[in-house]
């Protein structure tokens, strides 16, 4: 398991996130979702980059 750190889209907040780390361990579609602790909404994150689902930068 890898720390991944984001930037909530709708509080602006720091938010770190754990992530799958083995290849062989993760899942077969390319993004995991999960429940927010700034917002308490769901994201989803891509498990290789550690980006948000929509993030443009």
């Amino acid at each position: 398991m890898r720390p991944v750190i984001f930037k909530c889209p709708t509080t602006n907040l720091n938010v770190q996130h754990w992530l799958q780390d083995d290849v062989e361990e993760a899942p077969q579609v390319e993004f995991q979702s999960f429940t927010c602790p700034a917002c308490t909404r769901l994201h989803f994150i891509h498990w290789k980059t550690g980006k948000l689902l929509g993030d443009r930068r």
